[in-house]
């Protein structure tokens, strides 16, 4: 890693105090630190594409649709969704829109999107079901966010629709904490009413990975 020798030394009291506390959990049997979820059939990733990137990945996501992102803070990804896909509606969710005003004034204005502020589980449920092309949940990563968020998103998406989640990863490498994504992804796979379409690469592994039914 590029780190100063300070910052390395601070790694690597940080790596021995946790192969003395986390590491003895996972080696119990049937136990892990993580919540990975079920086990993923392979016949739920039969069809599934890998992608370079989130951006690449696009070219199979509908364009021209009605889209809908939870958490869009800055608006980075909302504005490739824009350039790329030319929705004819996209809703963008955050407990707040100011960075999104500061950072992309001109995305904030575009007639085709809609802005929500709130909880982006409850402000999603006041919309009609069947509604979206596709949906990006990146909002409250805790476990219960995620599981908040895709319950409605489930009866927010037509049936042919799409839903992509961000940070399909267990712990959070920049902000030394575990995420809820990959067991609501895994559980939904391995239901049998869900199949992979794609996942795409991160360099950090904050992979995406889009569902659609099966």
């Amino acid at each position: 890693m590029n780190l100063s020798s300070e910052q390395r030394q601070w790694f690597e009291s940080m790596r021995s105090h946790w192969n003395e506390h986390i590491v003895p959990i996972s080696t119990l049997p049937a136990q892990h630190v993580f919540d990975v979820g079920s086990a993923i059939p392979q016949s739920a990733l039969s069809k599934a594409q890998v992608f370079a990137d989130r951006v690449s990945a696009m070219r199979v996501l509908p364009a021209n649709g009605k889209i809908a992102e939870l958490g869009t803070q800055a608006g980075w990804f909302a504005e490739q969704v824009m350039t790329v896909l030319r929705p004819r509606e996209l809703h963008l969710f955050d407990l707040e829109v100011d960075t999104l005003r500061r950072a992309r004034p001109a995305l904030a204005e575009h007639t085709s999107v809609r802005l929500h502020i709130g909880d982006s589980s409850i402000e999603l449920a006041k919309l009609p079901d069947h509604y979206f092309d596709w949906i990006y949940i990146d909002g409250d990563h805790r476990l219960e966010g995620v599981r908040r968020d895709t319950k409605v998103a489930v009866d927010k998406i037509k049936p042919d629709g799409i839903l992509v989640f961000n940070d399909y990863t267990v712990w959070s490498v920049l902000e030394f904490t575990d995420y809820g994504v990959v067991p609501v992804v895994n559980d939904l796979l391995a239901s049998g009413e869900w199949a992979m379409v794609y996942i795409a690469l991160h360099p950090l592994m904050y992979c995406d990975v889009a569902l659609r039914r099966a």
